[in-house]
């Protein structure tokens, strides 16, 4: 009969090194905790002892558990191999990263410092908010500056990610067929009302609404009832070839606004579909409906994803809803659409305005914290 001893940091890695030593059929026979190490009895390690044997067996049966205590041994010396190579791994990232901490901590000053964090408290991105702050930094000494002077220049940086302020402009003795298209519940069917009813009571123009939202019954009752409301025709299609008809239909009028399902920016075979169904229409604008509400990750990848039906310009709703539009503001940038008008409230026709670069940025520098 054999006897060991083993100790390990936990009783399942003790088991390990009996099984891999005496091989499946030992048995423990003692096992207890202690402390090893430390210094005058403060940061003793925990420990595990396990009192293992294995009873003796024909030399055939040794002979084959030879070999497999030889290639255990092996598997042993592999793994604390591997552990070793992971710690020193993980002690070499521990320490780059101290060292880029280090780095950036001793790169910048407190006051810059300051700024990237409330830039990015705003919404902006980290990265965003550290070039926005160099910028700033290339421009006035941010160590000795007054508040307001640091804000203004905030402010001239904040109008460079806005790409310009365009409305919908109508022409003579032409029709201009302008589509809504976007994701799911930013608000495209109250928009299309809000806008409508702005040409044809505020500016007496002569509108017709189309809708393509036929996958939501409540979507197409909702517009109806706008337009029994402010008395102007509505056309319900379902294919391409209805929308084009659809469109003719209206060519006396000044403005025709059409209504498309939404479609998620996860779903490339609903975008397809859009991109399709509005391919082939005489269709003068497209206009992507953004929610102020959205997060920055998921509002870039839908600009990204609708950028494939030829975006025209960018319509921005529930501004009312959002504590900072310098989420919006950044998601925006990378388009490199004009922004047209946004929403701010639930009123037909009033909660909806021609957007406004002096506002929007006021708006995000006045929430900035310093």
């Amino acid at each position: 009969m054999k006897i060991k001893k083993y100790q390990a940091e936990n009783m399942q890695e003790a088991i390990l090194k009996v099984k891999s030593d005496l091989g499946s059929d030992a048995i423990i026979l003692h096992s207890r905790k202690f402390k090893k190490g430390g210094f005058f009895g403060f940061f003793a390690k925990k420990m595990v002892e396990v009192v293992a044997t294995v009873e003796a067996k024909s030399n055939k049966t040794t002979k084959k558990n030879k070999k497999v205590e030889k290639l255990n041994e092996t598997n042993t010396y592999l793994k604390e191999e591997l552990n070793q190579m992971k710690k020193m791994m993980n002690n070499l990232l521990g320490e780059v990263k101290f060292s880029n901490k280090k780095h950036f901590n001793s790169s910048i000053s407190p006051q810059l410092e300051q700024l990237v964090e409330g830039l990015s408290k705003l919404g902006f991105s980290h990265k965003t908010a550290i070039n926005l702050a160099n910028k700033v930094a290339k421009d006035v000494d941010i160590n000795n500056l007054e508040e307001e002077k640091l804000k203004e220049s905030l402010r001239e940086e904040f109008k460079t990610l806005i790409d310009s302020i365009v409305p919908i402009k109508l022409e003579e003795a032409k029709t201009k067929v302008v589509a809504l298209v976007g994701p799911t519940g930013v608000g495209k069917t109250t928009t299309l009302a809000k806008l409508a009813a702005n040409f044809s009571l505020f500016e007496n123009k002569k509108v017709g609404l189309v809708t393509a939202d036929t996958y939501r019954i409540a979507a197409v009752d909702q517009l109806k009832t706008y337009s029994e409301i402010l008395n102007l025709p509505l056309e319900v299609v379902f294919t391409p070839q209805e929308l084009v008809a659809a469109i003719e239909g209206y060519a006396d009028y000044d403005l025709v606004l059409v209504d498309t399902a939404g479609r998620s920016q996860n779903n490339q075979i609903h975008i397809s579909e859009l991109k399709g169904f509005i391919k082939n229409a005489p269709i003068d604008e497209i206009c992507l409906v953004l929610s102020a509400t959205t997060k920055l990750t998921d509002l870039i990848k839908i600009i990204d994803i609708y950028n494939e039906v030829d975006l025209d310009k960018l319509i921005i709703t529930k501004v009312d809803e959002t504590n900072s539009l310098a989420t919006l503001l950044e998601a925006t940038s990378k388009v490199k659409k004009p922004l047209s008008y946004i929403t701010i409230g639930q009123d037909v026709p009033e909660d909806i305005k021609l957007a406004e670069i002096e506002e929007l940025v006021d708006d995000i520098v006045e929430e900035l914290e310093l």
